[in-house]
């Protein structure tokens, strides 16, 4: 890094990229960020180029990419073997995931829609104050409409 680099402590580098200081740490032990140069007193210090490769990570995670393979990825490249096969093949991969939870959300929804016009009706003939146990017209076979979020680490 030259001298005339602006560097950063992971406290600055944490609040310019949008993170925790933990999850700097965590992204330098799983390889998806390279460790940072460190002080003589042992203080990391961040580069732009650093807070580059976070916001690289944070948006390959919002996009489904796992840690695990973010972290083959860069250690390929830092090898010399650019990943970009592998990266599209996995890019077609989240694509089809994508496409598979969204064909059970329609699916979800229209199971919903078809509920509702049955609570409706049920509600319409129930009198006021009267139970109308629409829970009890739950298919048990449904799914949940709410998709389960992969969360980062």
């Amino acid at each position: 890094m030259a001298m005339h680099d602006r560097t950063f402590t992971i406290k600055e580098a944490a609040v310019r990229a949008g993170v925790s200081a933990d999850t700097i740490r965590h992204y330098e032990r799983v390889g998806v960020v390279r460790r940072a140069p460190r002080t003589d007193g042992g203080y990391r210090r961040y580069s732009e180029s650093a807070l580059a490769e976070i916001a690289i990570v944070r948006s390959a995670l919002r996009f489904g990419f796992s840690l695990k393979e973010l972290a083959v990825f860069f250690d390929s490249r830092e090898k010399g073997r650019p990943p970009c096969a592998a990266v599209r093949a996995a890019g077609g991969r989240l694509l089809q995931e994508m496409d598979r939870q969204l064909e059970e959300l329609t699916q979800a929804r229209a199971t919903m829609a078809t509920l509702l016009a049955e609570w409706d009706t049920r509600l319409a003939r129930t009198p006021a104050g009267s139970p109308a146990h629409l829970l009890s017209l739950l298919p048990a076979t449904a799914r949940s409409a709410r998709p389960r979020p992969r969360l980062p680490r």
